[in-house]
């Protein structure tokens, strides 16, 4: 199941189309208890949370763990721009799996998403998570 929380992103990448959304939507924000409803309203064993980036959600710790409290594998999709400012709020588990957004090497990920240095912010995000035992 893909679930997306919310809309609101921290990059404006060239050709994404949430970013034109009009601002009432790109303020949404699914609740935790809407975001475990869904996902057992749908039954699926895997929940991939996307958004926009999911780590601007305020409860994006509290749905993770309610849906892997729930027997969900989760796959939390993220640019990493925010990751190593919230990663404490993360357990690992061998059923959660951050997948990190890269468009390619540093010159074709930093070009795509419209912003220098992304993609050194992300490599180094990825090497912390992996340090604590994330997958």
């Amino acid at each position: 199941m893909m679930l997306e929380p919310l809309f609101a992103c921290n990059l404006e990448c060239a050709g994404c189309g949430k970013i034109q959304h009009p601002v009432d939507i790109l303020r949404r924000r699914l609740s935790a208890e809407e975001c475990f409803a869904a996902a057992e309203e749908c039954g699926a064993p895997v929940v991939s949370i996307a958004g926009g980036e999911p780590l601007i959600h305020p409860d994006i710790d509290k749905i993770v763990t309610g849906l892997l409290e729930r027997g969900r594998t989760v796959y939390l999709c993220s640019n990493a721009l925010l990751l190593e400012k919230h990663l404490h709020r993360f357990k690992p588990s061998p059923k959660l799996i951050l997948s990190i957004h890269l468009d390619g090497r540093q010159a074709t990920h930093d070009r795509m998403v419209c912003r220098e240095g992304v993609y050194k912010t992300a490599i180094s995000a990825i090497k912390l998570a992996k340090s604590k035992g994330f997958t």
